[in-house]
């Protein structure tokens, strides 16, 4: 079960190393810090306090923590590194997001890493969606010259 969230890891790693960048390190950082924290202030919230699934099975667990705050930080910079500025070209891109991020939800209960105990797939449909629009927010509000 634990494999298939470290290969996924492995390889968005990998294609962080080697893809062109449109990020600078700094913004590369501090994205990965804030994405890290709502990911797993989201899974403590969903998983441990309200128990609409579990990650990895019940409890904390240090091998889910790390992919907690590795996992959807890794995808969130490939996200914004690729991420169009015009509105109508990002729709259409965040739409093909949308259903990448479902499938690999998907996949990830397929292989049993995620258990849903009282959530519905599509209950993520807008968590992603908010989530999309506040790496776009929250890369343009790094940027800004204060």
């Amino acid at each position: 079960m634990f494999w298939a969230p470290y290969l996924s890891l492995v390889i968005n790693l990998l294609t962080i190393w080697f893809m062109p960048k449109r990020l600078t390190s700094r913004e590369i950082y501090v994205t990965w810090a804030v994405i890290a924290l709502i990911n797993l202030s989201t899974d403590v919230a969903l998983d441990l306090y309200l128990k609409l699934y579990e990650l990895g099975g019940p409890g904390v667990q240090l091998r889910v923590h790390f992919i907690e705050i590795t996992l959807g930080a890794s995808f969130g910079i490939i996200f914004l590194n690729f991420m169009p500025r015009k509105i109508h070209t990002f729709a259409l891109y965040m739409l093909a997001w949308l259903v990448i991020t479902i499938l690999f939800e998907l996949l990830m209960v397929k292989v049993g890493f995620i258990r849903y105990t009282g959530w519905e797939w599509w209950y993520s449909v807008p968590y992603y969606i908010a989530a999309f629009f506040f790496v776009r927010w929250h890369l343009f509000f790094i940027r800004k010259d204060f």
